[in-house]
């Protein structure tokens, strides 16, 4: 297929599915404020890549067998979804959902947001205060590491002055959060990778997300019709096949029946994904 426009406000009509999802993953918060500009960030960096064949750096299917794909083609056309702009779709999920579960990263803050998880830590081990000081239901220390190579270590395992540590934490929290150095913080962002099932959770969950966009709910929900036996409009089956042919998984299982999917769907229910995306 030839190259996209670099138009980000009058887009090519190809990408209209995917700007529909981008909008929702990676929305442009300034397109609220401001008109004439991009509705998504990642609509640029989608093209660009597109453009300079960056897509392929992990994916090998092509346009090529995606249109000869008999059972994809059967589907989507049952149930009326334009051939080119859900191939831009697909494209755009399958980068987005490698970008966060292959190549994602993922941030441990700085600052006050580890001052809380301590404290919130802490205060949910406390078992009872009497008289003679303060019980935790389990062991608890605080570790405080000086230096690198010639580190010096000093733990702090008395019940007492933890439950204190966070009580000053606790009255003072409000000046914490209010401090220039805590308004300044920075999120410290090391590289990760998330099982195999939740990778494909989450290209599930993006198709799935698409198909509930008010535009798509209704249009896209079809109903087999006389003639039409052994056509399959199962928009859970068709990403499933999807799954097989983009080798997310090489298991035949998922060309054959959506069982598979439907069990990692149950399996991951409700999951959070905290990798942030490298790419978008």
């Amino acid at each position: 297929m030839e190259k996209l426009k670099e138009d980000c406000i009058i887009t090519d009509e190809r990408l209209e599915y995917m700007k529909a999802i981008a909008e929702l993953y990676v929305p442009n918060l300034e397109a609220e404020i401001y008109k004439n500009i991009c509705t998504t960030t990642a609509l640029p960096i989608f093209i660009k890549r597109y453009n300079q064949n960056k897509l392929k750096e992990y994916g090998k299917f092509t346009y090529e067998k995606y249109v000869a794909n008999k059972e994809i083609q059967d589907t989507l056309k049952g149930l009326r979804i334009d051939i080119d702009k859900f191939w831009f779709l697909l494209l755009f999920i399958f980068d987005y959902t490698c970008g966060t579960c292959i190549d994602g990263m993922k941030g441990y803050g700085a600052g006050i947001e580890q001052l809380k998880e301590a404290v919130k830590a802490i205060v949910e081990n406390h078992e009872r205060t009497t008289p003679y000081g303060i019980t935790f239901k389990s062991p608890i220390k605080i570790t405080v590491e000086i230096g690198d190579k010639d580190k010096r270590t000093i733990v702090i395992d008395s019940p007492d002055a933890i439950a204190h540590t966070a009580a000053s934490i606790i009255n003072s929290i409000n000046e914490i959060e209010d401090h220039p150095w805590m308004q300044n913080q920075r999120m410290t962002f090391i590289p990760t990778e998330e099982k195999q099932t939740i990778h494909i959770w989450m290209f599930y969950k993006m198709f799935q997300d698409f198909f509930n966009l008010p535009p798509y709910k209704k249009q896209f929900n079809r109903r087999r019709k006389k003639g039409e036996q052994g056509l399959s409009l199962s928009k859970i089956f068709l990403v499933s096949k999807l799954i097989y042919f983009t080798r997310l998984s090489t298991n035949t299982k998922f060309d054959e029946s959506d069982e598979n999917l439907r069990g990692y769907i149950s399996l991951h229910k409700g999951r959070i994904i905290n990798s942030v995306n490298s790419i978008y």
